[in-house]
């Protein structure tokens, strides 16, 4: 008994994680069981039941974002879940509180995260823990876009990318606190029932359809807010669809990824097409608008000390008097991350993609149940790395 008790005693606990192995396809991301990490000094350990998946997450996979950490690494902002443990100078929220957390570091793809008790926050009683882990970046987002640097004023119009998408969800939520704003968007027409439902007056096919012709009969002058996702040739349309004194925002570059490996043909295309009348001055001075950009992950970073606590008081209010609420598209495990990504890859989803660290895998489940080894799986005993799934791909 004796012995048995020093066995466990000694055991390791381990964290299960997503793992970006290096810069590329699926074949880059791998499961991994690892020691589990104490909290630093101003860190809270999250134990997390759901976590979500950006298409900034796409681009690190793919090497195009510039602020993530050199692989291996885990990938992930966000998180929701328990408080589990305190590092030093850290006594709120409690141990056991149920929270969202903003990995400013990344790190949220695993059953445990550490994140900075600056960026933990309690969670309504009444929201759930999917709900939690789809809020923090979609809502801040929309957030800094709408009001930070949008501005958004009663009877103003806003042209949203994408619109069916997470942050265009939140988008259409958001705009709900300004009274009489007018919503655009593009979609494929599959999503324009769920994207008018969120609160959008038109949409538009991207597809089948001439975005800017169809946008300038409805509004002759354009838009006071363009919210631009897409770069490459994209972004000069969307500055056309700017009125004067109206602003054109980018958050991203989604015309760059077109599958789950990078293209650097379809890169450098996006790159040199992405330029705006930003880059002539008299062009610029000429046209009486403004163009600018938004990174959450560098915001949250540096600055959000300045931005994040009204923000996520507002959000949370929001929440709780009925305007918001996450538009959730699908949860996968883990262990299912080629699905997960490539819904995202395909452009199907509607709404937030998440992970679940408690949700069986397909995988798993099918082997269960044929009684075969799960592919991969190596003796835990040997090591104190194990990779349990791998890409299907």
């Amino acid at each position: 008994m004796a012995e048995q008790s020093n066995e466990q005693a000694t055991t390791t606990i381990t964290n299960r994680r997503l793992v970006l192995t290096g810069y590329g396809g699926l074949d880059k991301l791998q499961i991994e069981n690892r020691p589990l990490k104490e909290p630093r000094q101003g860190e809270i350990r999250i134990k997390v039941e759901n976590c979500g998946i950006n298409f900034s997450d796409m681009m690190a996979c793919q090497g195009l974002y510039r602020i993530n950490p050199k692989p291996p690494c885990v990938m992930g902002y966000e998180v929701a879940g328990t408080v589990e443990s305190h590092g030093i100078g850290v006594t709120q929220p409690p141990i056991g509180t149920r929270v969202m957390g903003y990995c400013n570091n990344f790190g949220g793809w695993s059953e445990f995260a550490l994140v900075p008790c600056d960026l933990v926050f309690p969670m309504p009683e009444n929201m759930s823990f999917e709900e939690g882990a789809a809020l923090l970046v979609n809502y801040l987002t929309a957030y800094l876009l709408l009001f930070t640097f949008g501005n958004l004023r009663e009877g103003n119009t806003v042209l949203c990318h994408m619109a069916a998408g997470g942050v265009g969800h939140a988008v259409a939520q958001l705009s709900k606190t300004v009274p009489n704003v007018t919503l655009y968007g593009t979609c494929s027409t599959s999503k324009h029932e769920n994207a008018l439902a969120a609160g959008y007056k038109q949409l538009i096919d991207y597809r089948k359809a001439d975005y800017v012709k169809e946008l300038l009969l409805l509004e002759p002058d354009g838009v006071n807010i363009v919210l631009d996702p897409l770069g490459g040739s994209d972004s000069k349309k969307c500055y056309r669809l700017t009125k004067p004194f109206g602003k054109h925002i980018v958050y991203g570059l989604a015309n760059a990824i077109t599958g789950e490996k990078r293209s650097v043909i379809r890169l450098a295309k996006t790159w040199m097409s992405n330029t705006t009348a930003g880059k002539d001055p008299l062009t610029l001075m000429n046209g009486n608008k403004m163009v600018g950009g938004v990174h959450l992950g560098i915001i949250m970073k540096d600055y959000y000390k300045d931005f994040a606590p009204k923000a996520i008081a507002d959000i949370i209010r929001w929440y709780n008097e009925g305007i918001i609420k996450p538009k959730i598209d699908s949860v996968h495990a883990l262990e299912d991350f080629a699905d997960a990504f490539q819904r995202i890859h395909d452009r199907k989803n509607v709404g937030k993609v998440l992970f679940s660290l408690k949700q069986k895998s397909k995988s798993a489940i099918i082997q269960k149940e044929t009684k075969a080894p799960i592919a991969g799986q190596t003796n835990q005993k040997d090591s104190d790395e194990k990779v349990v799934y791998q890409s299907k791909e």
